[in-house]
């Protein structure tokens, strides 16, 4: 049976709260993977060793392992229980994919901080069947599952705004999700992520429901700056382990803690000596998409063109329904910025994390 008095911090689980030691007992025979995935870590973490072994999402590259220090982890966790304002006692949902670094450090977050944790199936809608008896005060999603609890049960947004915080990690963070969270959700700080495995998950937050615009900016004890390319790098020896840390990612440096994110240098397209940042112009075609009720998921990407080095494409997940949808995008896109050609696709190809594999997905044009 599980223990009834708590000491410590609890984890819930089928509506059960045991401490770490009973929740570790309890399921250490369980065949469900995320439950398995989590002992792992709650066992790696309980264990003498000074460090963990994580798996990178393979969004910039093929997954791989590397080592992380528990110093680390611990440094990143209290950097963001601090920035997020939450305390011993406070309650957090994990319905995430704990195999994943994003995960992870939800539940090394409860233990540092002395949060209840509660686990819940990772669905694209996980508050669908969450009982809300109970108030949340943290959540972290990626942002399909926050568009999917907005979209299918407006009934928990209440629920959603009791809480003091929700960060959105994993992917960017549409115009349209902006614009429903700002819509909706007015009384819980909600806020975009920007960090990877190597930064022990996020570095810096950026407030999407503010009242005013906001860029990210840094947690404590991190600062920015960039190279010739005007790629993020990131200084935050506490958490990566390193001095600094440079990325593929092309930014607005504001202030060595402040910048907004502009795309991934691997993605910039030179079409007849424009510059295109693919993510700036889904933004764009995004507003266009959700005036003309267009549903589909979609991504810019370039080809070899003999004049111009590079044409600029529009990738489509489904079906198209708008027979006038290149006509629709030169009218309301800058000079230049309408797509040359129009792919559809039946299924994107997705990393184990669950986010859009670009490359992947490009190859099976290029195959046709």
């Amino acid at each position: 049976m599980p223990n009834k008095s708590f000491a410590e911090n609890w984890i819930q689980f089928n509506s059960i709260k045991y401490s770490i030691a009973d929740f570790i007992n309890t399921y250490k025979s369980s065949s469900d993977k995320p439950i398995h995935t989590i002992l792992s870590f709650l066992k790696e973490w309980r264990s003498d060793s000074s460090y963990i072994s994580q798996k990178t999402s393979g969004s910039t590259g093929r997954p791989k392992i590397i080592k992380i220090s528990k110093s680390q982890i611990k440094a990143s966790a209290l950097s963001t229980l601090n920035t997020l304002d939450l305390t011993a006692g406070d309650h957090a949902l994990l319905c995430i994919n704990p195999e994943y670094i994003g995960g992870k450090m939800m539940i090394a977050r409860a233990i540092i901080g002395k949060l209840n944790l509660s686990i819940s199936p990772i669905v694209s809608n996980p508050l669908q069947g969450f009982a809300t008896t109970e108030a949340v005060d943290f959540f972290s999603f990626v942002p399909y599952q926050l568009e999917k609890i907005l979209d299918e049960t407006p009934n928990k947004i209440e629920f959603l705004n009791n809480s003091t915080a929700i960060i959105l990690g994993g992917a960017p963070v549409s115009e349209i999700l902006a614009n429903k969270i700002k819509s909706t959700i007015h009384d819980a700080k909600v806020y975009s992520t920007y960090g990877m495995t190597e930064t022990v998950s996020h570095v810096a937050l950026k407030h999407i429901n503010s009242a005013k615009s906001e860029a990210f900016k840094a947690l404590k004890n991190v600062t920015f700056s960039t190279d010739n390319r005007d790629c993020l790098r990131i200084h935050a020896p506490a958490i990566s382990g390193q001095d600094q840390l440079l990325t593929n990612d092309v930014v607005k440096l504001l202030s060595p803690v402040e910048f907004d994110w502009l795309g991934r240098y691997d993605y910039v397209i030179n079409s007849g000596g424009i510059k295109i940042h693919p993510e700036l112009l889904e933004k764009e075609i995004a507003e266009v998409f959700e005036i003309n009720k267009i549903f589909n998921r979609f991504f810019i990407f370039g080809l070899p063109d003999e004049k111009l080095g590079q044409s600029m494409n529009l990738l489509l997940e489904g079906n198209m329904e708008e027979p006038n949808l290149y006509n629709l995008l030169k009218e309301h896109l800058p000079a230049f910025h309408a797509p040359k050609n129009i792919f559809s696709v039946s299924a994107f190809s997705e990393t184990e994390s669950g986010k859009i594999n670009r490359l992947e997905t490009i190859k099976i044009i290029n195959k046709r």
